[in-house]
This record gives structure tokens, C-alpha cells and sequence, in this order.
């Protein structure tokens, strides 16, 4: 009985079977058979093959993003790093001030800071052949002039250079972190509350049964301690590097 039975079961799925799929048929189930179907498999081919943006492209995307008159760190390939503020940038250059001459009188590195910031075309402006006035403060073609007097080259001042020399760019951040944000006040609160409760713990756990006066002085000194570490954290600055092709 149980021959037979395994017998039947091989003749019916000899027949329920299909016939052997060839090579070629394989192949050709493969490809899409409607025009919908060939131009999402094309397009998925375009993508796949086409060359992806490096992080260098990120990297620079996020130095077009910062806010004009931001102070920066420029390092040019072959030069040491120096001290900038950010006027612009595109695909292919950046324009900065380099307000490092000690020749520059304090009201002309104010009004260049205000410009860069409010108004960098002006920059762009007396770059080509322009004239920009800016309280006592005037930027001609080829100088900068304070009350009449020259006193620097305008070139050395506004500085463009191409994307292909910058070898790095850097800029400082204050009060980063939970508790640079938090600062001075809400690291007082926070400390506060920790302490109060670590004490009152403390308290508890060693079996007393009025932990009032604990908690009390574990909130004071948490506040303490808290709001010092939010003032210091709040004004600790960090160096961020927004481009590199240092390796």
C-alpha cells in the first residue's frame, strides 16, 4: 500500500511539473517587459554608475553656508594658518578679510567687519573699481582709506583664493553640549534638583529618617556646582573643522 501510494505521488509530480527552464529563458524573464518597467531599470543603471559627490563637496557645501563676517581659521596649502572673516564663497572660490595688519586703524576693522557682515557687496563692489563710503572709512579701487589717508592695500585685504589652494577651514563655536547650552541659570536649577535628590538618597539609604537638612545641603551644593560648570561650559569655545583635504 505505502509503494503504492509513493509511486502515485511520483507520477502526478512528474506531470504537475514543468518543463525545464533553459539558460536563455532565465535570461529573458529577466528583462523588463514594458516601456515603464525599461525606463525605471534605466534610470536605476544612471544612478548606480553615475560618480558620487565626495565628502570634500559636503565639506565645501557647509563653507558657503556660513554666515557673512564669521571669524574663520584659513589654512592655504603651503602657508601657515591665519586668522580670516568670512565674506562669501561658490563652486569654485572663497573671499575673505585678512584683518591681521596691525597698519589698519581700529575704525577701519570695525567698518570692514560691518560691511563683510551686512553688506559684502559693497566688498565686491570696491573690488571692481568702486567706491564705498562707511563713516570716515572708504574703500577705493586698489586701497583702503581712513580720513583721507591710505592706509592699506585694498588686494591684502579682501583676499580671494581658489577652492582648489584651501587646504583647511576651521571656526570656533561657544557653548557647545548639553550644558554650554544649558548655562550659568540652568545649570544652577539642574545642579539643584541632582544634588537634593543624590542626598536625600544618600540619606535614606544610610537609614536616617529626617533627610530634610541633607537634602537642603545637597541642593545648595549642587547649585553651586552646577551653575560654576554651566558658566564655564557656556563660554568654552570649541574648534570645529567645516573643510578639510588634509589627510
Amino acid at each position: 500500500m505505502i509503494k503504492t501510494a509513493i509511486s502515485l505521488t511520483l507520477v502526478l509530480a512528474s506531470v504537475a511539473s514543468p518543463s525545464p527552464v533553459t539558460a536563455e529563458e532565465t535570461v529573458r524573464s529577466l528583462e523588463p517587459t514594458g516601456p515603464f518597467a525599461r525606463a525605471i531599470m534605466r534610470e536605476g543603471l544612471r544612478l548606480a554608475l553615475a560618480p558620487s559627490g565626495g565628502s570634500a563637496d559636503v565639506e565645501w557645501a557647509r563653507v558657503r553656508k556660513l554666515e557673512a563676517g564669521r571669524e574663520i581659521s584659513l589654512t592655504m596649502r603651503g602657508l601657515p594658518e591665519g586668522a580670516r572673516v568670512f565674506v562669501s564663497a561658490d563652486d569654485s572660490v572663497i573671499t575673505v578679510l585678512n584683518l591681521t595688519d596691525l597698519a589698519l586703524p581700529s575704525t577701519a576693522v570695525r567698518a570692514l567687519r560691518e560691511i563683510a557682515s551686512q553688506h559684502r557687496e559693497y566688498l565686491e563692489g570696491a573690488a571692481k573699481d568702486g567706491i564705498v563710503l562707511s563713516n570716515k572709512v572708504r574703500l577705493e579701487s586698489g586701497a583702503v582709506v581712513v580720513a583721507g589717508r591710505r592706509v592699506a592695500d585694498l588686494q591684502r585685504v579682501v583676499e580671494t583664493w581658489a577652492r582648489k589652494d584651501v587646504a583647511e577651514i576651521t571656526t570656533r563655536q561657544t557653548g557647545r553640549g548639553v550644558w554650554g547650552h544649558l548655562g550659568p541659570l540652568g545649570g544652577y536649577f539642574v545642579g539643584a534638583l541632582s544634588g537634593g535628590y543624590v542626598a536625600g538618597f544618600a540619606c535614606k539609604f544610610a537609614g536616617d529618617r529626617d533627610c530634610d537638612s541633607a537634602a537642603g545641603v545637597g541642593m545648595l551644593v549642587g547649585a553651586i556646582g552646577g551653575g560654576a560648570y554651566g558658566f564655564h561650559a557656556a563660554r568654552r569655545e570649541t574648534e570645529i573643522v567645516t573643510y578639510s583635504t588634509v589627510q
